[in-house]
């Protein structure tokens, strides 16, 4: 129970807590980034002293600082070796493994800190999961009405916040000429040259976008996502085939546009993947 509380509080202030402004200027908002670290974390510990606790010092705050300064640390160290994706050529690609990395190690530092302070024994948490995910021969263990829940909430934050953020990293930004996307403005009674006469009337429909505000994308994200999750889980995988199709259809002639179709094939695919992998995991651990 407490290691997943941590982790969803670590979640919950890494990606609900940090505004894209705070993600921007990670220097600038480290310190209110590790203040919201220190609310949630304590509120959790907090929680479980009252639930289970022997010694507030040693269970609550010693672990809250620990915590909280490791995250620190990994923070630092993730935004000083950010500078380096200047010198290298797949920067996305960088990106990404330094997010992975910073986010095993904020597990990792959870994990150690529980061990160390909480008394959790790894070894029998690691054996749990073998048994949930079928990975190890025993009986299957109980999971209980309350680390089902908590179970539940990660998982839906990891489909749906932190699989778009990661696609967003192997994306990028969108290129000029791929962020002409939303708007529209139209174009009537086009010279044929600058010098002749409006003798033809033709309309041309392009799509602007100001700023790369792709709220309605990333909801579309969200929504496939979790259909994905659930029809997996009722066991209806042929009809995955059929959303990839309808969002096809609404992109028709967009595909004729070689960058655009590479683009939202790759934002796609990796989009249904994340889903397919995390709903296999649910129905494995809670159906068997």
């Amino acid at each position: 129970m407490i290691v997943l509380l941590l982790i969803l509080a670590h979640l919950i202030a890494d990606f609900y807590l940090q505004t894209e402004k705070m993600v921007r200027n990670k220097k600038e908002y480290l310190k209110l980034h590790l203040l919201h670290h220190t609310i949630v974390t304590f509120i959790v510990l907090l929680f479980v002293y009252f639930m289970q606790g022997d010694g507030f010092l040693f269970e609550v705050i010693i672990p809250t600082g620990f915590i909280v300064f490791v995250h620190g640390i990994v923070d630092i160290g993730k935004m000083k070796l950010e500078h380096n994706s200047l010198f290298f050529q797949e920067k996305n690609a960088w990106k990404l493994s330094l997010f992975i990395g910073d986010q095993l190690l904020h597990i990792l530092s959870i994990l150690l800190i529980c061990m160390i302070f909480i008394k959790v024994d790894l070894y029998e948490l690691f054996h749990y999961i073998l048994l949930s995910l079928n990975l190890w021969e025993g009986a299957r263990p109980e999971h209980g009405l309350f680390n089902s829940m908590l179970f539940l909430i990660i998982m839906f934050i990891l489909c749906t916040t932190v699989t778009g953020h990661i696609i967003r990293i192997m994306l990028g930004s969108l290129t000029r000429h791929l962020s002409l996307f939303e708007g529209k403005y139209t174009l009537r009674d086009m010279a044929v040259s600058p010098n002749s006469e409006k003798n033809m009337t033709e309309e041309y429909t392009y799509m602007v976008m100001k700023h790369q505000d792709l709220s309605r994308g990333k909801v579309i994200g969200y929504l496939e996502r979790l259909l994905v999750v659930s029809l997996i889980l009722m066991g209806s995988f042929s009809a995955v085939g059929f959303i990839v199709a309808a969002k096809s259809l609404t992109r028709f002639k967009q595909m004729d546009d070689r960058d655009w179709a590479e683009y939202f094939l790759l934002g796609t695919l990796t989009s249904f993947l994340f889903a397919i992998l995390i709903g296999i995991m649910l129905k494995v651990v809670f159906l068997g």
